[in-house]
């Protein structure tokens, strides 16, 4: 752990980045940009302890109360945190992962944004879905449910657990939901929602009515989707 004079590691817009991989920090130093004097002396010597097996090192503030406390024991930390790799995982979920899934959704659920799903449900569908950990604590999900005869698949639960909304872990979600269901050789994608429309809509999806969905799909639904061509 470096205390530094800086808050950490910032990115050409002044924002404090939270967390970088080895790779990630190296491009920090190579990049022509004038970086302060304390991140320059301070970086190459967390990269260095990361390459030599440390898990992981952090660089904070010394002007800052607590700031080693606040750093090791919240989920955000306030410095920047440097890894080998990636502390994100996403991968299939399994019965195991149950618990951490409904206490995503249930937020959303209580809001009238997604549809309420029971423990006995889920267990059922858990094959249907994935999910994203960040050092090793789930932290997003989402479900895939394909209609093969229309080469079609509907994207569910798709839910990021509030505190790390703004990290992109909402798209690489998506994304990664968007081969798996072109490796299946599903060419439309679908979600229903009537409250985050627009976050689709950003990402590709249009508007569509009710006739465009899978028939066996329609005929259970009377609220309006997006669809996204594959």
């Amino acid at each position: 752990m470096f205390l530094m004079d800086t808050d950490g590691v910032q990115d050409k817009k002044g924002a404090l980045l939270k967390e970088l991989t080895v790779a990630q920090a190296q491009e920090v130093m190579s990049a022509k940009r004038k970086l302060p004097d304390d991140v320059i002396s301070y970086l190459p010597c967390a990269i260095r302890a990361c390459e030599a097996g440390v898990a992981r090192t952090h660089l904070i503030s010394r002007h800052t109360d607590g700031a080693v406390l606040q750093e090791l024991f919240s989920d955000e930390g306030i410095g920047t945190m440097v890894v080998e790799s990636s502390l994100n995982t996403l991968r299939d979920a399994s019965i195991k992962d149950v618990g951490g899934i409904l206490k995503l959704l249930r937020p959303l659920e209580e809001e009238g944004i997604m549809v309420r799903r029971n423990r006995e449900l889920l267990e059922q569908e858990i094959d249907r879905f994935v999910v994203l950990e960040h050092d090793h604590r789930i932290v997003g999900c989402a479900a895939l449910y394909p209609f093969p005869d229309e080469a079609a698949a509907e994207l569910a639960g798709l839910a990021v657990e509030k505190q790390n909304r703004d990290r992109g872990y909402g798209e690489a979600i998506l994304n990664h939901m968007i081969s798996v269901a072109k490796s299946e050789g599903m060419k439309k994608l679908f979600v229903l929602t009537t409250r985050t429309a627009h976050w689709f809509i950003e990402r590709g999806f249009v508007e569509s009515d009710v006739s465009a969905l899978p028939h066996r799909r329609s005929r259970c639904i009377t609220t309006s989707g997006s669809l996204r061509c594959l």
